[in-house]
């Protein structure tokens, strides 16, 4: 068996070994659950927990304040030393703090950081949406390097982590919480935390909120996701534009932008308006692939003749490059380039095209002829 091979089989073993003491302990807890006489304190306790966390997770507020009150009511379930709620960021592939407490700064940055998310995904945790528990690890405890690195080292003897996922089965974020006793959390106050991961999730999906979106993007902008087949994908809270819908131009451009990788930007046309195009990946497990924006701009002086030529020098094309492109004489392409100098305030071609670049003062399409 091939080096890949093997380890597709380790995850998927470690995956079958944490489903199966997961439902063992559900199990449990359940038919407690399941049936009046076995309700005792703990069960109602649980099941109280659940109903308030939800109610919580669906008022209005901002993700912060929502987020303290319901670190203070799953504390009431389970005595927790620390915990974080934290929301999955799609453009930057990292998390972000909704609500902390207890944790310092080393512990944050651990459970934070790129080394953490690809821990939980060997564990299926970002696909299942399943808490786990140090006692339900697969393996020795201490060659988990986040419980002997870590959490042991600061004074955590258990804990839990659940992914956050929406009921549509995006991934929005992370439920972390740790103590200093082995009793907690219980089976059934884990099975009463997974009963939230939908409820918590839609409370982390930084996708739910418009004004999220409109802070990201800018006042006034347009925006759609596009999936990993270039196909829009409608963004809560934004509005749209014709030239975001499906199969146009400029959605094509766009898709083909995202491929390169790394966040692009350039100008577009519409009859006499002048759009900016920002073409955003999102890295991770969301099933938006890639943002792309919309907004009015202001080009100035600058032609739509200029803007070809300059973004075909910042494609590295020489003028008479550009000419054979633009079907136009290399000396009127010189002329061309001395007016986009002046405008721009700029004293040579190579500080044009940086602050074409910098600015996203390019077309995302010149039309040109030289090419087949």
């Amino acid at each position: 068996m091939t080096d890949s091979g093997a380890a597709f089989v380790t995850v998927r073993l470690q995956h079958a070994r944490i489903s199966a003491k997961w439902a063992e302990s559900r199990t449990t807890a359940c038919r407690k659950w399941q049936h009046p006489a076995m309700l005792d304190a703990d069960v109602q306790q649980a099941m109280a927990t659940v109903g308030r966390v939800s109610a919580v997770a669906a008022e209005h507020g901002t993700q912060e304040e929502l987020g303290h009150e319901i670190l203070s009511e799953v504390l009431k379930l389970i005595p927790f030393e620390a915990a974080e709620l934290t929301t999955f960021n799609p453009l930057t592939g990292g998390v972000e703090e909704i609500a902390a407490v207890g944790y310092d700064d080393e512990v944050l940055e651990g459970l934070r950081s790129q080394r953490f998310l690809e821990l939980m995904e060997s564990l299926s945790l970002p696909d299942t949406g399943i808490p786990i528990r140090m006692k339900d690890l697969p393996g020795r405890l201490l060659d988990n390097w986040a419980v002997s690195e870590l959490l042991l080292p600061a004074g955590y003897s258990e804990g839990m982590t659940m992914a956050l996922r929406t009921p549509d089965g995006r991934f929005t974020g992370v439920l972390n919480l740790s103590t200093t006793s082995t009793e907690h959390p219980s089976d059934i106050a884990r099975a009463a935390i997974a009963q939230l991961c939908s409820a918590l999730g839609n409370l982390a999906d930084p996708a739910r909120s418009g004004r999220w979106l409109a802070m990201l993007l800018g006042a006034g902008s347009m925006a759609v996701g596009l999936d990993r087949e270039g196909r829009p994908i409608p963004l809560p809270g934004m509005a749209t534009h014709p030239l975001l819908g499906a199969d146009t131009d400029l959605v094509q451009t766009a898709k083909s932008s995202a491929g390169k990788g790394g966040w692009n930007s350039f100008v577009w046309p519409d009859d006499e308006d002048w759009f900016r195009v920002r073409v955003v990946p999102c890295a991770g497990a969301s099933h938006i692939s890639t943002v792309v924006s919309l907004d009015n701009v202001d080009l100035g002086p600058l032609s739509r003749r200029e803007l070809e030529v300059l973004t075909l020098a910042a494609d590295g094309l020489s003028n008479s490059e550009i000419g054979d492109a633009l079907v136009i004489s290399s000396r009127t392409v010189g002329s061309h380039i001395e007016h986009v100098l002046e405008k721009l305030s700029v004293p040579n071609r190579a500080a044009a095209v940086a602050l074409a670049i910098r600015e996203g003062l390019m077309l995302g399409r010149v039309e040109r002829h030289d090419l087949p």
